[in-house]
């Protein structure tokens, strides 16, 4: 795709601030036809995302389109890559309240 649908290329973004790279969508073709882009997906670090991170992340999951029934409409794979994103920022911020708790438990 040269010019993908805005929420298409919206999903790809927020995918790119996750992998901490540039989100144009020059960068973007480049990491989706990297053979690792999928491996990529499954072993990503979800344990250790920046406040930085997850607060950038916000600002395309805040979105009221920013969900897996608007996106498919547009692309299924796009729409996928969606409700990963979401996943992920669900785990880390879960994980920041689990982390303390562990804390505590380890130290009773």
């Amino acid at each position: 795709m040269n010019n993908p649908p805005k929420d298409v290329a919206t999903v790809m973004a927020a995918v790119m601030v996750l992998f901490k790279k540039p989100k144009d969508w020059a960068s973007v073709k480049k990491e989706l036809n990297d053979p690792k882009f999928v491996p990529n997906l499954f072993d990503f670090d979800k344990e250790n995302i920046s406040a930085n991170v997850l607060k950038e992340i916000e600002k395309y999951t805040k979105e009221e389109d920013f969900n897996l029934e608007y996106v498919a409409k547009k692309s299924f794979a796009a729409a996928c890559l969606c409700q990963w994103v979401c996943a992920i920022e669900d785990y880390a911020k879960a994980l920041k309240i689990v982390i303390p708790k562990r804390e505590q438990m380890a130290k009773a």
